[in-house]
């Protein structure tokens, strides 16, 4: 019987170590598809990486910095699907008061990385609608071309 006790438990331990290796290799696999991103890979700090489920596949979300930053320095998010090329990077930045005709597209593409974000589970449920709310107000608001 202790010899049954002894197993169970020694292929818990073991299970349990293998998953948490498993999380990390995935957590390096998503952090060397964001780096890949970025014009220099090399400085590229990360945090807050973790790793859950989403419809079978596994999922990294976390946040990186471009370069070391400090404590309260700028960082973006990040969600990654283990096995795809291409992570999806939100800016973080906030919404300015007002938007060039030239920067819309840039604004809107961000948005839409907010909402695969959030349905990644990277970000809590309503970050998207919030910030979409935001961004159409400002759109609203903007001239084009020197007309209202």
């Amino acid at each position: 019987m202790k010899r049954v006790i002894i197993l169970g438990v020694s292929l818990c331990l073991y299970s349990g170590l293998a998953h948490a290796a498993g999380g990390a290799a995935v957590i390096a696999e998503a952090e060397r598809h964001v780096a890949a991103t970025l014009p220099d890979p090399h400085a590229v700090t990360f945090r807050n990486a973790t790793v859950h489920a989403v419809d079978g596949a596994s999922v990294v979300c976390g946040e990186m910095a471009e370069h070391n930053p400090p404590a309260d320095g700028v960082y973006k998010k990040f969600g990654y699907v283990q096995g795809q090329d291409d992570p999806v990077i939100f800016s973080g930045r906030p919404v300015p008061a007002k938007i060039q005709f030239n920067e819309v597209n840039s604004w809107l593409n961000d948005s839409i990385k907010l909402e695969d974000l959030e349905e990644m589970g990277c970000v809590p449920k309503g970050t998207y609608h919030h910030y979409n709310e935001q961004l159409n107000q400002v759109m609203a608001q903007r001239s084009q071309f020197g007309v209202n």
